[in-house]
């Protein structure tokens, strides 16, 4: 993808990223010519022209090679072979149903106004499947096939530009992509139902605005990227920063397109839910550093990725001394890291994920494109015998990736993935659970063959009559298959009252002494429905807690968003208040016994 905007090596201008000829040494960052000899030109416009790839190779630049060709079809068949779901994804699954068939909006329960998903735009994506009539286990799994292949081609395009001029045109090794195509981590995360396919896109997307900072395009991309989780609106600020300095220009195509449709989502979630941050941010905004470097472990210590940046660094220091910080994009490499690293931190500051590598799929990804183009460079000098030995070597990175695996499992799962049992290790578990059989998620055999089809929705939401009474429940999936039933999410992730107390974790988002509580809002909520009122009306009738009646007004106020009219300047007020919070003693609430998953 070449922006019309970017500036071409051909026009005779130029680039601030490519190597000079004064440094007066023969090397990987000195002009030559297009077929790869020093160039012995002396003129300043000649050497610019010199520096410049011939036609031919600027034709050719997006060509993948033979490892990356390899890599791509291993990665694709990989993606298929993870699949899974994550129970979470049936809280999307729920609220898209109940939009396009049930026809009650975009809530957990009708008539409660709580946002209990994370990604706008995978919610969007989600209803725009569904009223196409599509089954969601085949569109999750066509999506991981399609977004793997774009992140493919954005890994390439990455890797090119992040090559000096006259290491282009060698054989592609592109390390970055070899060692994401194979590694267990990322690529159970280009399926799992959830958001993440976008996520790791949005790697790529950031690696190749980076390296194009002018291109329109990409910037529209950025715009976007806090709609898919809100995380990234840390390095999209810090993306228009970087492409101010880089071209001094005011990126307007990446505020535009933020203003566009990031703004034009957070009016559309006052108006309908009354609140500026999802219910998710209530709930897991925490402080829990100390698991979250363990969670941050737990993902980089099993695939060699240390070993693997530390590596990059390194090649990167030897090569600097020898092209120079401006042929190997050094700019852009600190940015990439950065940025990986920002996000990072948010990830730690509250304690990771309850699954392993879920929340650091964009940093871990973004960090290895980072080192794009380095071995390229360095086979340039190398010769063509050292290139060989090269490629083998690429190679068995790859394999001894592939067969690498978490702490939580027993052997490598490009064996059997399905049959793995696993273990929670340090509070974290693995996907391998969730892929089980015996866990119900994905649509198997008899009568869950068709669970997730649209049919099938459309015969649960039309069979059973509407229910009153609701039910306390922490598994996501038997929301869904109840779609006529209210749900008290236990542990609060679709519950706005939940979510707003402050109880300690005993996982990363699991809240196990919020189950109790969520007993007594079922309580309040059968006697007197979902609606604003309803904790008052118990509390007068001597029905409602102690807890209840110390936090009435934080009740009334919640209620007031959760059960709004959409008036806009009304909800606006709301929105703009001070997050409430609900207080409750030790004794108030319950300890039950933690699940596996």
């Amino acid at each position: 993808m070449i922006d019309a905007n970017e500036p071409r090596a051909s026009e005779g201008r130029p680039d601030a990223n490519e190597p000079r000829a004064s440094e007066g040494r023969p090397d990987v960052g000195e002009p030559r010519t297009s077929d790869g000899r020093p160039s012995r030109t002396g003129g300043a416009g000649e050497s610019s022209r010199a520096a410049s790839p011939s036609p031919e190779a600027r034709s050719t630049r997006l060509r993948p090679a033979l490892t990356e060709i390899l890599a791509v079809v291993v990665g694709l068949a990989l993606v298929l072979r993870y699949a899974w779901l994550m129970d979470d994804a049936y809280v999307y699954f729920r609220y898209v149903d109940n939009l396009v068939i049930g026809g009650e909006g975009l809530v957990w329960n009708p008539g409660e106004y709580v946002e209990g998903f994370s990604s706008p735009l995978w919610a969007l994506l989600l209803a725009l499947v569904r009223s196409l009539r599509l089954d969601y286990w085949s569109f999750v799994r066509a999506a991981g096939l399609v977004s793997f292949g774009a992140f493919s081609w954005l890994a390439i395009l990455a890797n090119r530009a992040l090559t000096p001029q006259a290491a282009r045109g060698r054989t592609g090794y592109n390390v970055p992509l070899v060692y994401l195509a194979v590694c267990y981590g990322a690529l159970c995360y280009f399926t799992s139902g959830l958001e993440s396919p976008l996520v790791l896109v949005m790697a790529g997307v950031y690696a190749c605005a980076l390296v194009r900072p002018r291109s329109s395009v990409f910037q529209v991309f950025l715009g976007i990227s806090p709609l898919v989780r809100p995380e990234l609106a840390v390095p999209f600020l810090l993306s228009l920063v970087f492409i101010r300095i880089r071209t001094r220009r005011v990126p307007l195509a990446a505020i535009i397109a933020a203003l566009v449709s990031v703004g034009g989502y957070v009016a559309f979630r006052i108006w309908y839910y009354a609140d500026l941050f999802p219910n998710t941010y209530h709930l897991k905004d925490a402080l829990w550093a100390s698991q979250g470097l363990t969670y941050l472990w737990d993902a980089v210590a099993p695939y060699g990725t240390i070993p693997l940046l530390v590596g990059m660094a390194a090649l990167y220091l030897w090569l600097r001394r020898r092209v120079g910080p401006e042929a190997l994009r050094h700019g852009e490499r600190v940015a990439m890291a950065v940025m990986a690293l920002a996000v990072a931190a948010y990830v730690v500051k509250v304690g990771g994920a309850p699954i392993h590598f879920k929340d650091l799929a964009f940093p871990f990804a973004l960090a290895v494109l980072s080192g794009g183009g380095l071995l390229e460079a360095a086979a340039a000098r190398w010769g063509p015998g050292p290139r060989s030995w090269t490629v083998v070597g690429t190679l068995a990175l790859g394999v001894a990736v592939a067969f690498a695996h978490p702490r939580q499992l027993p052997r490598p799962p490009i064996v059997r993935p399905v049959a793995l049992r696993h273990n929670v290790t340090q509070l974290i578990s693995d996907a391998a659970f969730h892929r089980s059989p015996s866990a119900g998620l994905i649509p198997g055999r008899g009568t869950q063959a068709d669970m997730l089809s649209y049919d099938a929705a459309e015969r649960r939401h039309a069979r059973a009559p509407r229910s009153d009474r609701p039910i306390v429940e922490s598994w996501c999936k038997t929301a869904y298959v109840h779609p006529s039933t209210p749900v008290v999410h236990s542990l609060g992730l679709t519950e706005p009252f939940l979510a707003r107390t402050p109880v300690d974790a005993d996982r990363p988002a699991h809240k196990f002494g919020l189950e109790q509580l969520a007993e007594d809002v079922a309580r309040v909520r059968a006697l007197y429905g979902f609606r604003a009122g309803a904790f008052e009306s118990a509390l007068r009738d001597g029905r409602g807690e102690e807890w209840m009646r110390r936090n009435i007004e934080s009740l009334r106020s919640i209620e007031a968003r959760a059960y709004n009219d959409h008036r806009f300047l009304e909800n606006l007020r709301l929105a703009l208040r001070p997050p409430e919070t609900i207080a409750v003693k030790e004794s108030e609430i319950g300890r039950m016994e933690k699940r596996a998953d």
